[in-house]
């Protein structure tokens, strides 16, 4: 912390960034710093030769046991590679690419301590930068992150069972914005008392779509929707896949779209 003289010339203390540098080149060596008392930290990288490692971000609140903490990219800022989605959290990353470059936005209020760790390591030098003070992120998703960067689309062949599955992120869970289901008829369908269920895990209370077995015509298709608003619903445990099941139905095809993000 510094001191200035505001207008008036009254002293007035004033936050300064801070600012810690490293170099990584094996296994799980790793650059720690110092942000008791900021709210917000970029870690940017860049790499020497072919970089071929996986890293991964955690903090500490205690300033001894970390966990891992999710990072925003900046997209723009980074090179080579697999370019990260600015609006996709990760806590971690295989790389393999030479002059690789990487920024990365952390949400540090609370934390005494974060670090970027090589947990697998074959080749290459990373050269680390991490800094840190009171300004809000320049990433907006820090904080907020308002749309679904993520779907999936599945179908099968008629008469067959098919599963969309939101694969399992380490340390993230799935938000889902909305889930569609269409059943397309083709062939003449048989009327029955017993509704067709499809299912789902790893979402609060499994919530299930319900189709009438109706005598539907060739050609005919129905949708059904669950559209969890702005928020999304968070998936029910973290750092595992989430599905949605189509049971074989005779003479249709089903097609399963989900839109989702990846968050604490």
């Amino acid at each position: 912390m510094s001191i200035l003289r505001n207008e008036a010339g009254a002293f007035m203390p004033h936050m300064e960034g801070r600012t810690t540098t490293g170099t990584l080149a094996a296994i799980n060596s790793e650059v720690v710093h110092n942000v008791n008392g900021d709210t917000s930290a970029i870690i940017y990288f860049t790499g020497a030769g072919t970089l071929i490692a996986t890293y991964n971000v955690q903090a500490s609140i205690d300033g001894t046991n970390f966990f891992d903490v999710p990072a925003f990219p900046i997209a723009q800022a980074c090179f080579a590679g697999t370019i990260p989605l600015s609006a996709q959290p990760l806590v971690s990353e295989p790389v393999n690419a030479v002059s690789i470059v990487r920024a990365l936005c952390v949400a540090t209020g609370g934390y005494r301590k974060i670090r970027i760790r090589l947990t697998a390591y074959t080749s290459g030098t990373m050269t680390v930068t991490i800094n840190s003070d009171e300004s809000p992120s320049p990433n907006p998703y820090l904080r907020d992150q308002k749309a679904g960067t993520l779907t999936i689309t599945t179908t099968a062949a008629a008469s067959t069972a098919v599963t969309a599955t939101l694969p399992a992120v380490p340390s993230l869970r799935h938000y889902i914005d909305r889930i569609s289901v269409v059943r397309s008829a083709t062939a003449a369908l048989t009327a029955s008392a017993t509704p067709v269920l499809v299912t789902t895990t790893n979402i609060p209370g499994l919530p299930i779509f319900t189709f009438g077995s109706d005598a539907g015509g060739v050609g005919v298709d129905k949708e059904q929707v669950m559209d969890f608003g702005g928020a999304g619903v968070g998936a029910t445990a973290i750092g595992t896949a989430t599905t949605v099941v189509c049971p074989a139905y005779t003479g249709v095809i089903w097609r399963i779209n989900v839109a989702y993000r990846l968050g604490l």
